[in-house]
């Protein structure tokens, strides 16, 4: 790879705005991994929880655009966080979006012996019970928590929101028998152990290994988003930053490597380059803005 010669010339550090243990993390340091062990790049990930994602999220939009700092981009505190928030950065203009790499459904789920069977289930109990339905996220104020959050307020259900600093945090929690139910990308291991039971994705594109499972969008829930993970840096990064890391993940892609993360995290491989995944990132902002907006979360 012709760009490799002049770039990296220093070791480089993806920061993952979420804490350890999640979907998140293995997102990120699956591309990591293969760049220190395969490629001989030295990448190591760094996690920075908190307020939303959104202090991991704004080291990102801080650091030098010299490729050493790369952040792991996921909707929340990208797309939705910004509209409800103050926030340190503007998603349409202080970021370089690099590339992303995979689509991992979203899924509102319970403990395998929960009572709650279906989704209508735990939304009749949520109604019939004011706020003694316990749920989690990943990320406060993030896509999943207000897809959630406008589900529950359609049906005229007050359910109860427990925050966490990651989806393993809410993890812990739900198996616990803490809480209820959990929405996030970070059910894989737990769901190949028969620990939990999925009862909702919360985007719009059906999962065809999970054919019984419905959508939110399918359901017509106000707002319908998936889980898609990927490599963003503060704004003006090089080309030479955009396309090493761009080849290195159309690289990755074809490993063994990459195809058992996939079966771990639940995930479908996508490729988007830069060009395409900026006008996806900036398409996400705005639409769900609109749609926040509209429902006066």
């Amino acid at each position: 790879m012709s760009f490799a010669q002049s770039y990296p010339v220093r070791p480089t550090t993806i920061v993952v705005p979420f804490a350890a243990g999640g979907a998140g993390d293995l997102s990120a340091r699956v591309i990591s991994d293969f760049a220190s062990n395969k490629k001989g790049d030295v990448t190591a990930v760094d996690f920075r929880p908190g307020a939303g994602a959104t202090i991991g999220t704004t080291q990102v939009a801080d650091a030098t655009p010299d490729g050493t700092t790369l952040g792991l981009y996921s909707v929340s505190p990208y797309g939705t966080t910004p509209h409800l928030q103050k926030v340190p950065y503007d998603p349409m203009s202080s970021f370089t979006y690099v590339t992303a790499h995979v689509f991992v459904p979203i899924a509102f789920y319970v403990k395998a012996d929960s009572r709650f069977a279906t989704w209508e289930d735990a939304v009749k109990f949520a109604v019939d019970n004011p706020s003694k339905f316990r749920w989690g996220t990943a990320a406060v104020r993030g896509a999943a928590h207000f897809a959630t959050e406008a589900a529950f307020r359609k049906a005229g259900a007050q359910a109860t929101f427990v925050p966490f600093k990651g989806g393993s945090e809410a993890m812990t929690a739900l198996l616990g028998g803490h809480i209820e139910a959990s929405v996030s990308s970070d059910y894989g291991p737990q769901l190949d152990a028969g620990e939990v039971r999925l009862l909702a994705f919360t985007g719009s594109e059906k999962v065809d290994i999970y054919p019984d499972v419905p959508t939110f969008g399918e359901m017509g829930q106000p707002i319908a988003v998936e889980a898609t993970y990927g490599l963003a840096g503060p704004a003006g990064l090089s080309q030479e930053v955009v396309a090493y890391w761009n080849d290195l993940v159309v690289e990755l892609q074809q490993t063994d490597d990459f195809v058992n993360y996939l079966k771990v995290v639940k995930g479908v491989r996508l490729h988007w380059n830069s060009e395409e995944f900026t006008e996806r990132a900036r398409e996400a902002y705005t639409t769900l803005g609109q749609a926040i907006k509209e429902l006066g979360l």
